[in-house]
C-alpha cells in the first residue's frame, strides 16, 4: 500500500531515534571523508543546499557552530553557480535529498570544471547525482516519496548535528553523552508535537480552512523551522506564506497586519521565549488567529533550545498535510503546466507520489 505524506511524518521520530542509536556507522564515511580532506586544518565547510534541505542545515547551525571549530557556511546552489570562486582552504559539501535537483548538478558541474571531486549527501543515492558525483553518503532517511519533504528534512538536520558532535575535539564524554541524550529526547518530541498538531488542527478547523495568508515568526535554531513552515504551507496550502526572525518582525512587516491574517510564533524554550509571547500577545490585538507554537518543558521533555528545531518543525509538517487534504488541494494552477514546462527543478529520473 502507497504511504501517504502523514505515513512519513508518523516515522520520523522512529527514525531519528535509530539514526542516533547507529551515529557511529551513519557519520563514519562523511567523518572521515572531511578529515581526509583537512577539517581538522582549520578549513572552513560550505554546504551547498536548497529549499528543506538548506532549512535543515540552517536549523542544525547554532548545533554545529557549538561543536565544530571550523568556520560553516550554507550557500544555495543558485549562490554558487553563479557567484562562488572555489577555494583550497574550503570543503564543499553538496545536499540533495532527492538526487535529483537540478540547481544542485549544475553547482556540481561548475566545481568538478575546476578539477575538484564533489562530495554529496543524498537521500537517494541511486540518482542523477548519485551517478555524477565523485562520492557520495547516505543520511540515513530511508524511504520517502512524498515530494514534500518532511521526514528526509528532520533527519537530515539529525544527520548534521551528529556530524559536528563526532567531529567535536574539546567535549569530553560526559558532555557528549547528555548531548546524545538531548538528541533522543528531541526524538521522542517529534512525536508528541506531531500529536499536539493533530488535535490542534482538529480543533481550529474553521480558521485554518479559512486561511488566507501566514507568517511564521521564529529565532535561533527555529528560524530554520519557520523557514520550512512557511514553505510547507506556500506549496502545499497555496497562500501566501513569510517567515521573520522573531523581532524583525515588529520592524516593517507587522505594518501590513489585518484581522483575516494568521500567525505562528514558535517558542523553543530558552530566554527568546519571553520576547516571543510578549510580541505573540500583541499581535492578538489584531488577528484572532495568532497561535504559539511551543512543547511544554517539563522534565520529561525539556530540550535545549538548540535541538528543538528536530521537533518543532513537526507542527507544520501535519498543519501543511492536513490543511490541503481537507481543502483538497492536489493540483496547481491550470497555467502552471505552461510555467513547468520551461523551467524544470528536478531531473528527468525525478519520481515522486502524491501526498494524500
Amino acid at each position: 500500500m502507497q504511504k501517504t505524506m502523514e505515513d512519513y511524518i508518523r516515522e520520523i521520530s522512529s527514525v531519528l531515534e535509530q539514526n542516533i542509536q547507529n551515529r557511529k556507522e551513519l557519520t563514519k564515511p562523511m567523518t572521515d571523508w572531511l578529515r581526509d580532506e583537512g577539517i581538522q586544518k582549520g578549513k572552513t565547510l560550505v554546504i551547498v543546499a536548497s529549499g528543506s534541505s538548506y532549512h535543515a542545515v540552517f536549523s542544525a547551525l547554532p548545533f554545529m557552530e557549538r561543536y565544530m571549530k571550523n568556520r560553516i557556511k550554507l550557500i544555495t546552489p543558485f549562490t554558487f553557480s553563479y557567484y562562488e570562486e572555489p577555494g583550497d582552504d574550503r570543503i564543499y559539501v553538496f545536499v540533495s535529498q532527492s538526487g535529483s535537483s537540478t540547481n544542485v548538478v549544475e553547482a556540481i558541474k561548475k566545481y568538478q570544471k575546476t578539477g575538484r571531486q564533489a562530495m554529496a549527501v543524498l537521500g537517494k543515492v541511486d540518482s542523477a547525482i548519485g551517478e555524477m558525483s565523485d562520492f557520495h553518503v547516505t543520511y540515513g532517511v530511508g524511504e520517502e516519496r512524498v515530494g514534500y519533504v518532511t521526514k528526509g528534512m528532520t533527519t537530515l538536520c539529525c544527520y548534521f548535528m551528529l556530524i559536528s558532535l563526532e567531529l567535536a575535539e574539546a567535549v569530553d564524554k560526559t558532555e557528549y553523552d547528555q548531548t546524545i541524550e538531548q538528541l533522543r529526547i528531541a526524538a521522542g518530541n517529534h512525536h508528541c508535537v506531531y500529536k499536539q498538531a493533530k488535535e490542534f488542527c482538529s480543533s481550529h478547523r474553521k480558521e485554518l480552512l479559512a486561511m488566507k495568508s501566514a507568517f511564521v515568526i521564529g529565532c535561533g535554531a527555529n528560524l530554520g523551522t519557520a523557514m520550512e513552515g512557511a514553505l510547507k504551507i506556500s506549496e502545499m496550502v497555496h497562500i501566501q506564506s513569510s517567515y521573520y526572525e522573531t523581532e524583525e518582525f515588529i520592524h516593517g512587516p507587522d505594518l501590513q497586519l489585518a484581522p483575516d491574517d494568521t500567525l505562528f510564533f514558535i517558542d523553543g524554550g530558552d530566554q527568546a521565549g519571553k520576547r516571543t509571547r510578549e510580541i505573540w500577545q500583541a499581535a492578538k490585538e489584531i488577528t484572532k488567529t495568532s497561535y504559539l507554537v511551543r512543547l511544554e518543558q517539563n522534565e520529561e521533555h525539556k530540550t535545549k533550545e538548540y535541538v528543538s528545531s528536530l521537533y518543532l518543525a513537526a507542527f507544520f509538517q501535519y498543519l501543511a498535510c492536513w490543511t490541503a487534504r481537507e481543502r483538497n488541494i492536489t493540483t496547481e494552477h491550470p497555467l502552471y503546466a505552461k510555467f513547468e514546462e520551461k523551467i524544470h527543478c528536478k531531473t528527468g529520473d525525478y519520481e515522486e507520489d502524491a501526498p494524500f
